[in-house]
């Protein structure tokens, strides 16, 4: 059975998300017991686990980290303000990212999908983090490198984050993060709308 840690928040908060993700079929552990030796990474996290962290202070920042570390199916970050650094800080570290205002029914589908190594993004963030990252050197960083390219095939082909790590011996957080890379600058922000941008743009001819 899959399974989510709620670490942190608000009382109503962590109830109402918990209440949603049990209807969709999920084992829901709140507030779970840390471990000392992790910074704050709730105890037994495995890979079956998606770890959520309410980012309210640069300790639950470090917990992200560290969920991160420990082999998490899936880690995502609920900041408190809507920051465009904090969306940045989320996405560097490969995780998903939500603002602790938005519904619960968008919070289920961070989750789900930071549990398939993506992250889903207001696309008005998508669009201003990929304007940003074109500014600084616009040539370099809006161009798809060889790796994002192929990458971006296995998407269009189906694969997971987990063979994708196979072929190209990469860790499943180093794709994580390529393919949110890949997926800024195609100014989307998970793998639906890649795949949309791909076939409009008819980017692999």
């Amino acid at each position: 059975m899959k399974t989510v840690s709620i670490g942190g928040g608000p009382a109503p908060y962590r109830e109402a998300l918990a209440a949603r993700l049990a209807t969709r079929g999920w084992n829901v552990v709140v507030d779970p017991p840390v471990d000392a030796a992790h910074a704050g990474t709730p105890e037994r996290l495995d890979g079956s686990t998606v770890a959520v962290h309410y980012c309210d202070s640069e300790e639950a920042w470090t917990a992200v980290a560290a969920s991160v570390e420990a082999g998490a199916l899936g880690v995502v970050a609920v900041i408190v303000t809507l920051d465009l650094a904090l969306y940045r800080r989320a996405i560097a570290m490969g995780v998903g990212v939500v603002h602790h205002d938005t519904s619960t029914e968008i919070m289920a589908h961070v989750i789900e999908s930071a549990g398939h190594g993506e992250a889903l993004l207001p696309m008005h963030i998508a669009r201003h983090l990929a304007r940003e990252a074109g500014s600084s050197d616009a040539a370099e960083s809006s161009v798809l490198d060889g790796l994002e390219m192929q990458l971006l095939r296995g998407v269009v082909d189906g694969e997971t984050i987990v063979s994708l790590a196979e072929r190209f011996h990469f860790s499943e957080r180093t794709i994580r993060r390529r393919l949110q890379s890949a997926y800024l600058k195609l100014g989307v922000d998970d793998r639906t709308g890649a795949i949309r941008a791909i076939e409009r743009d008819g980017l692999f001819g």
